[in-house]
């Protein structure tokens, strides 16, 4: 496996228009659900399927050519009019953006909905978030600041 370089820093600097946009999004995924491998491992895959995206001539290292093509590549694809420039609502109604909306609301609504109807009602909702209170709380009736605190440092470990 070739060894990774650290993308963190240029992910998360390219990657936070996207972030925004879908914000809302963010907050209804059920972390309880992302239990496939641990973080750091998910982690480790996606900063190697990055890396190899970027590195278009297999090379095992990102030219300033290759990491160019990249980022021209993904200004396009918010530039939806072709003008050069973006704004907030052009990249809020980008093509990218709005797969990577659909694919959060399927995502949430194959979560909650119990009854495989395809829609979530308020009972669906209330069913599977009171069950998660249930755990953080470990059945008690009350959660601390620092049970809460756990279950948002895992849940960013996992996205």
């Amino acid at each position: 496996m070739r060894k990774i370089i650290p993308f963190l820093l240029i992910t998360t600097t390219l990657f936070g228009a996207c972030a925004l946009a879908t914000a809302g999004a963010t907050f209804a995924a059920d972390p309880a659900s992302a239990t496939a491998a641990p973080a750091t491992t998910q982690r480790a895959a996606r900063q190697q399927r990055f890396f190899d995206k970027l590195d278009t001539n297999h090379d095992g290292v990102v030219s300033r050519a290759e990491y160019q093509a990249w980022v021209d590549s993904r200004f396009a694809k918010l530039d939806s009019n072709g003008d050069g420039v973006v704004d907030a609502n052009e990249i809020a109604a980008s093509p990218a953006v709005a797969e990577r909306v659909q694919k959060r609301a399927e995502g949430f609504v194959k979560r909650y909905d119990q009854s495989g109807t395809g829609k979530v009602s308020k009972a669906d909702f209330e069913a599977k978030e009171l069950s998660r209170f249930d755990r953080l709380s470990n059945g008690a009736d009350t959660v601390t600041e620092g049970q809460l605190a756990a279950h948002h440092r895992a849940f960013m470990n996992n996205h």
